[in-house]
């Protein structure tokens, strides 16, 4: 079945969402919010197996989200892979889809295949992560022993010198305030690279202020904060599903920054998903050299793109090419 307003079909996904394999990237607020910012009609497959989340861009079917989102994916109910894609390729054939383009869907979950398709598969983004041990001090001690000393000789050094309070977000009305301030320290730092930064636009801002409280409803939301003094120094955006955390982005305040006070919310974070039991901490999409600091296990995205015909393949290839630009100038801002 074709859907083309999701609100129908919600209390469906929100069943489906619940499974821990899916992502916060993959929920019917993530997915309701971005449609509704950036004006998009949703090209939805449905059956009784799972979920298919397309909206029909220029000629092709991506993923809801495409442009905001480190982890995609086909919602699916569990033991039921096998009927979903059967029933889907058979509405994709019937409804003439000649090409899907499917970035950043994690690797595992790449190998999938739909009948009467060709597939190519495209490297995308690294996203490192770490597989968290049951207490912070196992963590601690596998830590590079130079960084987990100035981890430590920072915490004690802030809190010898300045009133500090360390908090995650639990009220709706703290949101607003505190996304603000971080998209505030984020611009600023990107800016002087002179590049746009995530937050470049109202429409960008806005998407993230609304999915942030609709994922604070949803317990999914896991809005880290240092406050100093009084005032709001470094801000963490992350999420929580499952057994994992997902640290999307942050902004901390120059004025601060010969204390570390960035990494050191980082590990705060982290020691927060260790005592709450999380298995993941997740640094999502981006080999940025800081990442190292904490982790040295790696993931990559994968681009799907399917296709048929003689104008799939040509539209197949011309994506090739342009994945292969993307992720070059990725590695140079990233180097």
């Amino acid at each position: 079945m074709l859907v083309t307003d999701i609100g129908e079909i919600k209390d469906i996904w929100e069943e489906i969402e619940c499974q821990d394999a899916i992502t916060p990237f993959s929920t019917w607020s993530w997915n309701y919010n971005w449609l509704k910012h950036w004006n998009k009609i949703p090209h939805v497959y449905v059956n009784e197996s799972g979920i298919a989340p397309f909206i029909l861009d220029r000629g092709k079917l991506r993923f809801i989200g495409f442009n905001n989102s480190d982890y995609q994916g086909f919602l699916i109910r569990k033991g039921k892979e096998t009927e979903f894609y059967e029933v889907l390729s058979e509405e994709l054939l019937k409804g003439r889809v000649h090409i899907l383009d499917l970035e950043n869907v994690p690797e595992y979950l790449s190998e999938f295949q739909i009948n009467g398709f060709e597939k190519k598969i495209l490297n995308q983004d690294i996203c490192p992560y770490i597989n968290l041990p049951e207490d912070i001090d196992q963590y601690m001690a596998g830590m590079n022993k130079r960084f987990r000393k100035n981890i430590e000789y920072y915490w004690r050094r802030l809190n010898r010198d300045h009133n500090v309070i360390y908090e995650v977000v639990d009220r709706e009305e703290d949101i607003e305030p505190t996304m603000l301030r971080m998209i505030e320290f984020h611009q600023k730092r990107w800016n002087k690279k002179f590049l746009p930064g995530a937050f470049r636009n109202q429409r960008i801002i806005q998407f993230h202020l609304h999915a942030a409280k609709d994922f604070l409803k949803r317990g999914y939301l896991d809005l880290h904060r240092f406050m100093i003094d009084g005032d709001m120094a470094a801000i963490l955006y992350c999420f929580h599903k499952g057994k994992s955390t997902y640290y999307y982005l942050g902004g901390f305040d120059e004025t601060y920054r010969n204390m570390s006070i960035g990494n050191l919310l980082i590990w705060l974070a982290i020691r927060a998903s260790i005592n709450r039991g999380d298995t993941i901490f997740d640094f999502l999409r981006g080999n940025e050299s800081y990442k190292a600091n904490f982790c040295d296990a790696k993931k990559v995205n994968k681009r799907v793109i399917l296709y048929r015909g003689n104008m799939g393949r040509i539209h197949a290839n011309m994506i090739k090419k342009e994945n292969s630009l993307v992720m070059a100038i990725k590695d140079r801002i990233e180097a």
